[in-house]
C-alpha cells in the first residue's frame, strides 16, 4: 500500500525530496558541514556510513533535485551543494543547529557531574542509533561510592530527560572494571582515560615522540582528506564555548591555526620541529575528530608504540 495518498508539487515543496530519505540527510550533513568542495561517492560513503552503491544511488537522486551538483563524470565523478540557492544556506544552519543541540546536551551532562569529586572520569557510550533507545552515561569511581553516584548523578540529569526528551541510563564502573569500560566510540566528559597520547605516566620525552608520530600520520590523512581540518576546527569552537582553564591558550591559538593556515601550512606545522610545534602537538585536536578507520589507520602509521 503506498503511504502517500495524494501527490505534491516538487518545485513547491522541494524538501519532500530532498530530506525524504536518511540517507539523503546523511549525504547533505556531510556536504554542508563535513567537507569542504565536492566529494566522491566514495569518500561519500565513508562518511556517511552508507554503502558505495547505496551513496551513488543517493547522490544521483540529490543532484535530480538541483540543489546538489554533479562535477566531472566516469570514476572521477564529485557531487558539490549549489551554493547560490537560497535554501542551501538554509539546510546549512540546520546542521549547525542540530549540531549545537548535541552540544548543550553534551556541555548539561557535564555540568550535572560538578561537583561530585567521587567521579574519576565519565563518558558518554556509543549513542544510541535509533529512536527511543537510551542514551547511556558511563562513570568511573572507586567500588564504595558506585551506588551514591548511581543514584546522585540520575536525581542530576532528570530535568534533562524531560527537556530533551530521552532516556539517560547511568552505568557506573570501578577500576577493576576500567580495561572494559571505555568502549570504541565514546566520549569523555570528565577525568581521564588513556586514548594514546596524553598518558601521564609517560616522561615528556616519550609524549613528544609518539605526539611527533601521530602527527606524520595525521599529514598523510590531511593529504587526501583536508576536511579533517574543518572537523578538527568545530571540535575546538565546541571546547571553546566553556572555560577550559590552563589549556584554553593552547586550544586558542590551535583554532588560530586552523582557520587562518592553508592545508598546507598546517601540514608543515604538524610536523615542524620548532619549540611551538613540539608544544602543540601536544593538545592536537585531531585525534579527537576521527572516526575508528580513521583511528586505525592513525595507530597503524604511528607504529602503535607505547
Amino acid at each position: 500500500m503506498r503511504p502517500i495518498a495524494i501527490e505534491q508539487n516538487v518545485i513547491r515543496y522541494p524538501l519532500n525530496e530532498l530530506l525524504g530519505t536518511p540517507a539523503n540527510v546523511r549525504l547533505l550533513r556531510v556536504l554542508a558541514e563535513e567537507v569542504i568542495g565536492p566529494i566522491g561517492v566514495y569518500q561519500a560513503a565513508d562518511k556517511t556510513g552508507l554503502t558505495p552503491a547505496g551513496a551513488r544511488r543517493a547522490l544521483v537522486k540529490l543532484s535530480k533535485t538541483g540543489f546538489v551538483q554533479r562535477i566531472g563524470g566516469g570514476r572521477s565523478q564529485q557531487y558539490v551543494l549549489l551554493e547560490s540557492d537560497p535554501i542551501t544556506s538554509t539546510i546549512r544552519e540546520l546542521f549547525r543547529k542540530e549540531s549545537k543541540r548535541y552540544r548543550v546536551l553534551r556541555t548539561q551532562i557535564r555540568e550535572a557531574l560538578e561537583g561530585l569529586p567521587e567521579i574519576q572520569a565519565a563518558w558518554i557510550d556509543s549513542p544510541p542509533t535509533q529512536v527511543g533507545k537510551p542514551l547511556q552515561i558511563g562513570i568511573l569511581s572507586d567500588s564504595r561510592s558506585l551506588t551514591y553516584l548511581g543514584e546522585q548523578v540520575g536525581k542530576r540529569l532528570a530535568e534533562m530527560e524531560r527537556e530533551f526528551d530521552v532516556t539517560i541510563e547511568i552505568r557506573t564502573f570501578s577500576q577493576a572494571d576500567a580495561h572494559e569500560a571505555f568502549l570504541e566510540g565514546a566520549e569523555l566528559l570528565v577525568g581521564y582515560i588513556d586514548t594514546g597520547i596524553s598518558n601521564p605516566d609517560r616522561t615528556h620525552a616519550e609524549r613528544e615522540e609518539r605526539a611527533a608520530r601521530y602527527s606524520s600520520a595525521i599529514v598523510k590523512i590531511l593529504d587526501n582528506d583536508p576536511s579533517l581540518i574543518k572537523r578538527a576546527s568545530r571540535y575546538l569552537e565546541f571546547l571553546l564555548e566553556e572555560d577550559q582553564g590552563s589549556a584554553s591558550h593552547d586550544l586558542r591559538e590551535w583554532h588560530d591555526i586552523l582557520t587562518r593556515y592553508s592545508v598546507q601550512r598546517i601540514k608543515d606545522f604538524l610536523v615542524s620541529e620548532t619549540p611551538r610545534s613540539k608544544r602543540l602537538r601536544q593538545s592536537s585536536p585531531f585525534f579527537a575528530v576521527l572516526d575508528s578507520d580513521e583511528r586505525d589507520k592513525i595507530t597503524a602509521e604511528s607504529g602503535n608504540a607505547s
